[in-house]
């Protein structure tokens, strides 16, 4: 979405760059409970369930990645797709082989965010959880009004350690990606 809303020129793109911010700019309190009510009946009944919660975070978070990339392509020249396209290879090459490569950064710092905010996002989540299963985010909360101080401390500790631990293979990933020699980032985009 962040190379359509940089690189393309077409009727309602504004629009759509203004859709993908309201998400985010809205309170958590009102995302979750639109989210409930959306999706609280046929033919989209995903209440209860983790579905509801994931999509609630990647439609929330997402546009922090998306402006990202888009801030990273007005950084870029066009002339470099053009010139690989003009050397003969297809659109979808010269995003693969070239677009690709060059928002990479984007993209992780974008995942990155919205891992992150997902590990600690609670209002949003309080609307869209079931009985039967919880978050540690809510667990933490819910051990804070009962005084149970302990009990809530070990619960940050652990998702302090599961961010820790997610950044840092997020970090080694993009370190490989990244490093020199021949195929390393071909390799994976399949050139």
């Amino acid at each position: 979405m962040g190379w359509l809303l940089a690189r393309g020129r077409f009727v309602g793109r504004r629009l759509m760059e203004a859709l993908a911010m309201v998400n985010y700019a809205l309170p958590g309190t009102i995302v979750g409970i639109a989210y409930l009510l959306a999706f609280n009946d046929p033919p989209l009944a995903l209440t209860g369930g983790a579905s509801i919660i994931i999509a609630a975070y990647i439609f929330r978070y997402s546009p922090t990645g998306i402006r990202s990339t888009v801030a990273l392509l007005h950084q870029i020249d066009p002339s470099i797709e053009e010139a690989s396209r003009g050397l003969g290879a297809g659109s979808v090459t010269t995003f693969r082989r070239v677009t690709l490569p060059l928002v990479l950064p984007a993209f992780v710092a974008g995942l990155t965010v919205l891992f992150i905010r997902s590990m600690t996002a609670i209002s949003a989540t309080i609307f869209l959880i079931s009985v039967n299963w919880t978050l540690i985010t809510v667990r933490i909360l819910e051990n804070m009004t009962e005084l149970s101080l302990g009990a809530a401390a070990a619960f940050s500790v652990l998702v302090v350690a599961i961010v820790f631990i997610a950044l840092g293979l997020v970090a080694l990933v993009a370190r490989r990606l990244r490093a020199p020699g021949p195929g390393a980032l071909a390799g994976v985009l399949g050139g």
